[in-house]
């Protein structure tokens, strides 16, 4: 129980400063009913492989489709499924919180979305 409530802790700072830093994006999924450390955004405007690549630069691991659809260049199903328009769909990235990570983890991440997306919406 202390770790899952780690892990939602974790994802709940995520998606609070993303949403407080980030101007048009979609949370996906129930803020409530979901995987403790798990949480999938789309950011309008951009390119969710570009946006992986950036951020495997800074050494930060993520995905831009749903797990089942890792390495595919076509928008989740799921999310499709849910009702996200394709080209939305197209620039979602799922982030998974696990036992080893910590706020200082996040932090940076946070930092380097905000960074790596105003300089691709920019382009």
């Amino acid at each position: 129980i202390q770790n899952a409530n780690n892990l939602i802790n974790l994802r709940n700072y995520y998606v609070a400063n993303v949403a407080h830093n980030i101007p048009d994006i979609k949370v996906n999924g129930d803020l409530e009913e979901r995987l403790p450390g798990n949480m999938n955004i789309c950011f309008r405007g951009v390119d969710g492989g570009v946006l992986i690549d950036e951020l495997d630069k800074r050494r930060i691991c993520a995905s831009s489709g749903s797990a089942c659809s890792a390495g595919f260049l076509n928008p989740s199903h799921v999310l499709l499924a849910i009702g996200v328009n394709e080209r939305l769909a197209r620039g979602s990235l799922r982030v998974t919180f696990g036992k080893d990570n910590e706020i200082e983890d996040v932090k940076f991440l946070v930092r380097s979305l905000i960074e790596i997306i105003e300089t691709l919406r920019k382009a």
